[in-house]
């Protein structure tokens, strides 16, 4: 197979996003979503004064929250 015809199987590809975008899409504040950045718990990179993120990196924070929480729950439920 192609290395051009794998790269087309694969998951859909990530779209670079402000963190604007990122926060609509989190369904949260600008600010929140800066913190995220900042904290380090949100993957991003500098492009000249602004901040970018991805879906993916957006995708992949959701699936960590879900992570942390699911045991959290599962914690707290046991008690």
């Amino acid at each position: 197979m192609k290395e051009k015809d794998r790269r087309r199987e694969g998951p859909a590809p990530s779209r670079i996003l402000t963190l604007a975008e990122a926060a609509e899409i989190l369904h949260t504040s600008y600010s929140t979503v800066y913190r995220l950045v900042t904290a380090g718990e949100l993957d991003a990179f500098r492009l000249r004064n602004s901040w970018r993120t991805s879906t993916a990196a957006c995708d992949d924070y959701v699936s960590r929250q879900f992570a942390v929480n699911a045991i959290s729950t599962r914690s707290a439920g046991s008690l």
